[in-house]
């Protein structure tokens, strides 16, 4: 549970958006965000349909929200169908062009850690008790 509970956590923010020109837009962050990959140590996480529910939110004034989602049973919907598990506060700042400093807290935990912005992808990174975490996110 654990290693689930960091999967989700790394889920993090930030990417770019096109104008109508086609032009990058570097300094848009806002926006949903989706998870569409994870790895502990470098190790990729098998990720089911319900973790890939889960996503962050951005906020044009540095605030979000993450919305994590769970199921035991990821193979047997009818016995625990995919839910959502919980919410987490996550405020950020442009530490450099496309890099962002990026904090996520709850009541059970408080992470900080870096977001790398590379088109549509936002990489969120962090470490944790001497474990690496990365996660992907895709702009929707």
């Amino acid at each position: 549970m654990k290693n689930l509970f960091y999967l989700f956590l790394a889920v993090t923010i930030f990417a770019c958006s096109t104008d109508s020109d086609g032009n990058s837009n570097t300094s848009s962050v806002e926006g949903r965000w989706n998870l569409t990959l994870s790895s502990n140590n470098g190790i990729e996480e098998n990720l089911n349909y319900c973790d890939l529910e889960t996503y962050i939110e951005l906020n044009n004034d540095g605030s979000g929200l993450g919305y994590v989602y769970y199921t035991d049973t990821p193979n047997n919907p009818e016995i625990e169908p995919c839910g959502l598990d919980f919410t987490f506060n996550i405020t950020f700042s442009e530490t450099s062009n496309n890099v962002y400093s990026m904090n996520w807290e709850d009541n059970d935990f408080n992470v900080t850690g870096t977001a790398d912005v590379n088109n549509n992808i936002l990489t969120f990174n962090y470490t944790d008790e001497g474990e690496y975490f990365e996660s992907n996110f895709t702009k929707n």
